[in-house]
């Protein structure tokens, strides 16, 4: 538990977006004997008032509120550039995946439902603040070992030389507006990340990005959490098959924007026909409808095999796409 009240860090800003002044009670009960410096808003329009005076370091915001709703909200405080890094949790009682999705799919750090427990939130917000203090200090290249682009040296290469010495720390990648992590110990590869996702399916998502930043930090890394658990001999060469097959499928996939749902008139050709396990698991995640990129976040399988098992669905038209409004 970080304490900052007192211990000669400064205090953290956390701004609460919510219409319920209960929920703002309560969550500013909890931080503020932590050492956080409040700041509250009912809706989005305060809000947005309140950053032209206060700029916080984190944002909690509810979703479903009058006026201007989260969503929107986000969007406008990102396409701010003096505010668009400020580490954001939507905060709302919205259960369906495809609209938890949305919220990372616009690059969102973080998504907790009501009811919620506030010590949940509370790790959330320092886990969001640490990343984000890890993140500027990779920018800075404070302590970093080694610094550059994917186009000058690949993320498969640079993993293979840390692997070779035997490395311990953290990767932090960075493309466009979307950043992961890779963390490594003794040159093993023993945990990834980035948006929602975690283990080998971020590791080989990221082995795709052909703009990314990476700097190479030192030390046992922010978390100890193992996601990935094989030799990097492996790791590598089943990120590469993985690779190749996102790069052949990819062209043939609708925009990630796009919704999928089942063709009603093809229910009995699903139900006699063969079909494959990817594409088994694309078919329940598309039954009420859900974007490419739910789908894709959604089922742990790689990318490759998913983006195949979609195009084959369209193709036999098992699978429409579909107007989401």
């Amino acid at each position: 538990m970080t304490v900052y009240a007192g211990g000669g860090m400064k205090a953290p800003r956390l701004l609460i977006i919510d219409d319920s002044r209960l929920i703002v009670q309560i969550i500013a009960d909890y931080f503020e004997p932590m050492g956080y410096r409040i700041q509250r808003a009912g809706d989005a329009e305060e809000a947005l008032r309140g950053l032209e005076l206060d700029t916080p370091d984190i944002i909690v915001s509810d979703i479903l509120m009058p006026g201007i709703d989260g969503w929107s909200l986000f969007e406008r405080i990102r396409n701010r550039p003096e505010f668009s890094e400020i580490p954001f949790i939507f905060l709302t009682t919205e259960r369906e995946l495809p609209q938890k999705l949305r919220g990372f799919h616009l690059g969102a750090d973080d998504y907790v439902t009501k009811p919620f427990e506030v010590e949940e939130l509370y790790a959330r917000v320092e886990r969001s603040l640490e990343r984000r203090r890890q993140l500027e200090k990779a920018r800075r290249g404070d302590g970093a070992v080694l610094a550059g682009t994917v186009e000058h040296l690949s993320l498969p290469d640079l993993l293979q030389i840390l692997a070779l010495n035997g490395r311990s720390g953290v990767v932090y990648l960075r493309n466009r507006t979307t950043e992961g992590e890779v963390h490594f110990d003794g040159g093993k590869v023993i945990h990834a990340w980035s948006g929602n996702i975690s283990g080998l399916k971020a590791l080989f998502r990221m082995l795709s990005w052909e703009n990314a930043q990476f700097r190479v930090m030192p030390g046992d890394g922010i978390t100890r959490e193992r996601s990935v658990d094989l030799q990097m001999d492996a790791v590598m060469m089943d990120g590469m098959v993985s690779l190749d097959e996102w790069n052949r499928w990819k062209p043939g996939l609708p925009e990630l924007g796009q919704v999928l749902a089942v063709n009603v008139q093809q229910r009995e050709a699903v139900k006699t026909g063969t079909v494959t396990d990817p594409e088994y698991e694309v078919l329940a995640r598309t039954r009420a409808g859900s974007s490419v990129a739910a789908i894709l976040d959604d089922c742990p399988l790689p990318d490759g095999a998913l983006a195949q098992a979609i195009c084959s669905l369209l193709d036999r038209k098992i699978l429409l796409t579909v107007d989401p409004r």
